[in-house]
């Protein structure tokens, strides 16, 4: 019968469904598919449909397509075999590729008990095929959440077994075309009467190929919950959505791309979030919205900036982008949420990597960005900092001990965890409740598993029509089987699951968070907002084993040396601060200066985002554009003096030249150090006010000590002991060639006593001149004529004698009292023979001819007493 086919299942009878065009069957609007390839491969993988409501409200278990294992260019590798047949294996060598579509399948509701199946086969091969048919089956109720990953993944569980619900043949000549079929069954004994079920239900073909044994050629599996009408203990759901995108602001003020643009655009991934959240608060304006919205700082900067003409950065050079309205009506929306009683709270500004930053030692940026966040967000919702909830959601949840205790000493309150990083304990056979208290150096502080599983899959869904309940029925059955878990272990205990959205959420598609936020309100789970999860009766702290954190999350952080590069540019850009927007009152800041300091300060933070583990390059680019522009404005303020300085006196000045080039006006303290401090007059320490763009000269007064060469450093501090850059210093070295105060004293003090030891010769002299006046009588003397003096060629007296003797001792002796005076020198004997003609030296004697003059000193000498 081309185009029918007859399904019979225990239950039921025998149900006839007549096959019709693809795509007429199903709810409305949904068509058939052929799918690629891709699909096909993903699909092999475990990728099946599945819808969990309870049994009242309709299931429908959405188009899968599933793909023969050993046909040639679909099945990917690690794909897991399909169920075997009767035959229990594939027949060898085959290549068949059978194509499973699943286009409706429609669970029991209130009106109906039956389970409606809807679909195609198509077969593309040369190998022949033979009695086709299809087999329905359900499987007992999964026992865990493992369990149902393991399903999912196409693998076999032995706990699971199958029952065959329907069976019947397929047209084989049709299925090259594509062959519908419709199938039902009464599943409603499965239905639990209390609690909630999950199901695995499994469609396959069976087949001929090549004459050989009949065998499973193609199998999809997909999952059903049943659950009573109402769970004693249902699951309480808390949703946190992060509005974040990657850090877009640059220090001069230009967006590093103008995709923000899109992404806030009708239909834009953080339009979609926020139009889901927004709609949760709008749609029930009596109960409080549940969802906790964190916002990212540098994203509600970018905005503001967009809600006017802005530039953005291109290849070619800065582009302007016109003014956006959709930016002001995007952070409009996030204050009607807050308003409407939404949480509201501030990611860390640029998004940072706490854990890395802890592990490299810097506290101060992370501080920074915890309180700079909040600042923000406060402003954008006008109310107090305090007042913005004291919760840290670190980048996808990885976070450690010390940072947890780090984040604990900023007042930190609540910390979102990832659910890998607080493990179950031992003991624990279900899923532990989300709430946990940790003990910290503070205080104790309340941490929240955030389940990756969950969140696994809302992520994983990437817009495909074909895929897009099939996507939310594997969620929706996961929600159940945490539920399935805790009823098993205790019937009555309620618990708690966080489902906290990556960072990258923004790429979900259309819709979809709005489909999640609704199915979360089921029999089983509930919405709950924050404040309920941190509630005592909700505390899994001894569920859960204590906060581990693997080395290779280690390994994805930001490396310490990037970290620590960025801090030594913070630095630098902390120094500029001090010098354009001191916090003196003696030194006036500049608006402009503080507010172009504050965006170096914000863009290096941004360059610490976790979004650069994965994208260094996009850090790098943004640190090195603030560190170009910090050194520009840090070396614009400089010293400049000559490399020597002459001085001829013993006081001189040596001149030095402030120059500022920045844009704004600053204030220096400019420190003179020399080697030797005794040499300086000027103060150590002269706060100058520099005029942008102009110079300043001052001259530093030295005292040269004496001749030589001695260093003077000159450097340009903050106001508040800050040293700026190497443009910022100079070494001037100071040469004099004056002697100094102890040379001068030296050379004084030797003249001086040269000086007195001439006068007291001379003096010496004087005396023995006036004493030998006194003995000889004076020449020239009244009272006594000069002694005859011989003729010229007559003989010379002898000079030998007891007289002469005792004149030559005479003038030393002296004459003896009352004796009268005598001449020491014999008659005839010139006293001085060499001054001739002088009246002080005696008389004149001629020479006698042919005699040689005899030189001064080398005449007879007049000897002692004893004959020396």
């Amino acid at each position: 019968m081309l185009g029918t086919m007859v399904i019979t299942g225990p239950g039921v009878g025998t149900g006839v469904a007549v096959g019709t065009a693809a795509g007429t069957e199903g709810r409305s609007g949904q068509a058939s598919s052929t799918v690629s390839t891709a699909l096909s491969t993903d699909l092999s993988t475990g990728s099946a449909s599945s819808v969990g409501i309870a049994a009242g409200p309709p299931v429908a278990i959405q188009p899968v397509t599933r793909t023969s294992p050993g046909t040639t260019g679909t099945a990917s590798s690690g794909t897991a075999p399909s169920s075997p047949g009767p035959s229990g294996a594939m027949p060898p060598g085959a290549n068949l590729p059978i194509r499973l579509t699943l286009t409706q399948v429609t669970a029991p509701s209130a009106a109906s008990p039956l389970l409606q199946v809807a679909g195609s086969v198509l077969v593309q091969g040369t190998d022949r095929v033979a009695d086709l048919g299809v087999v329905l089956e359900v499987g007992s109720a999964v026992r865990s959440r493992e369990d149902l990953g393991r399903l999912s993944q196409g693998e076999q569980v032995p706990a699971v077994q199958y029952r065959n619900l329907a069976s019947g043949p397929l047209d084989t000549a049709s299925t090259m075309l594509g062959s519908p079929f419709r199938a039902e069954a009464d599943v409603s004994r499965y239905v639990p009467p209390t609690g909630v079920e999950v199901h695995p239900v499994r469609i396959r073909v069976v087949g001929r190929v090549n004459g050989r044994a009949s065998s499973t050629v193609a199998t999809a599996t997909t999952f059903m919950v049943l659950s009573a009408s109402r769970v004693a203990a249902r699951t309480q759901v808390l949703t946190v959505v992060p509005l974040a995108s990657p850090p877009r602001l640059r220090s001069d003020g230009l967006l590093t791309d103008d995709g923000l643009r899109a992404e806030i655009a009708e239909g834009g991934g953080l339009r979609e979030l926020l139009d889901a959240v927004h709609a949760t608060a709008v749609g029930m304006p009596s109960v409080p919205p549940t969802v906790a919205l964190g916002v990212d700082p540098t994203l509600v900067q970018a905005l503001l900036l967009m809600r006017e003409d802005y530039f953005f950065a291109a290849p070619d050079g800065p582009k302007t982008g016109r003014a956006d309205p959709e930016a002001g009506a995007f952070l409009e929306m996030i204050k009607q949420y807050a308003d409407l009683g939404g949480t509201v709270f501030a990611l860390p500004y640029g998004d940072v990597d706490l854990p890395s930053l802890v592990h490299a030692d810097q506290l101060d940026a992370l501080q920074y960005s915890v309180n700079t966040g909040q600042t923000v967000i406060a402003e954008l919702l006008g109310v107090d900092p305090q007042r913005i909830r004291d919760i840290a959601f670190p980048a996808d949840g990885i976070v450690d001990a010390p940072t947890v205790n780090v984040l604990s000493a900023n007042d930190a309150g609540t910390v979102i965890v990832d659910d890998e990083l607080l493990p179950a304990a031992r003991s624990v056979t279900h899923t532990p409740s989300a709430g946990v208290t940790l003990a910290t150096d503070t205080g104790q502080i309340h941490a929240l598993a955030a389940d990756h599983r969950l969140a696994d899959l809302v992520t994983g869904y990437e817009g495909s029509e074909v895929d897009h309940d099939v996507a939310l029925a594997r969620f929706q059955a996961e929600l159940a089987m945490i539920t399935a878990e805790r009823l098993r272990a205790s019937r009555s205990v309620s618990g708690s699951v966080v489902l906290a959205l990556p960072r990258d959420a923004s790429r979900i598609p259309q819709g979809w968070l709005a489909e999640i936020l609704r199915t979360i309100e089921s029999p089983y789970s509930t919405a709950i907002g924050i404040q309920a999860v941190t509630d005592p009766a909700l505390d899994g702290t001894r569920q859960r084993a204590g906060l581990t954190y693997p080395e290779a999350l280690r390994e994805r952080e930001l490396p310490v040396d990037y970290v620590d590069g960025v801090g030594e540019i913070r630095d630098k850009v902390q120094t500029l601060a001090s010098l354009f927007c001191p916090a003196t009152p003696a030194a006036p800041a500049a608006p402009l200066a503080c507010q172009r300091t504050e965006r170096l300060k914000n863009t290096l933070i941004t360059g610490l985002s976790a979004a650069w583990r994965t994208d260094r390059p996009a850090g790098v680019s943004l640190v090195q554009q603030a560190d170009g522009e910090a050194t520009g404005f840090r070396d614009g303020v400089r010293v400049v003096g000559s490399q020597m300085v002459n001085l001829t006196s013993s006081r001189g000045r040596v001149p030095v030249t402030l120059e500022n080039s920045t844009p704004w006006d600053v204030t220096v303290v400019l420190k003179i150090v020399s080697s030797d401090r005794g040499r300086l007059i000027s103060a150590p320490e002269v706060a100058r006010r520099l005029i942008a763009g102009q110079k300043d000269q001052i001259e530093i007064e030295v005292d040269a000590e004496s001749a030589g060469t001695f260093p003077i450093d000159i450097r340009l501090e903050t106001a508040d002991g800050r040293t700026l850059g190497p443009e910022a210093a100079a070494r001037v070295l100071v040469r004099s060639t004056v002697y100094g105060a102890i040379a001068t004293t030296i050379t004084v003090g030797a003249i001086g006593v040269l000086m007195v030891a001439v006068v007291v010769r001379q003096l010496r002299r004087l005396r023995a001149w006036s004493r030998q006046r006194a003995l000889a009588g004076g020449a020239g003397s009244p009272q006594r004529s000069d002694p005859p003096r011989p003729d010229v060629g007559g003989p010379v007296p002898s000079r030998a004698g007891s007289e002469w003797a005792d004149q030559a001792t005479l003038p030393l002796r002296g004459n003896s009292p009352g004796a009268p005076e005598r001449d020491p020198y014999p008659p005839g004997l010139d006293r001085f023979p060499h001054h001739p003609g002088d009246p002080d030296h005696g008389p004149t004697v001629p020479w006698v001819p042919d005699r040689p003059a005899t030189p001064a000193g080398s005449g007879p000498r007049p000897r002692r007493r004893d004959g020396r």
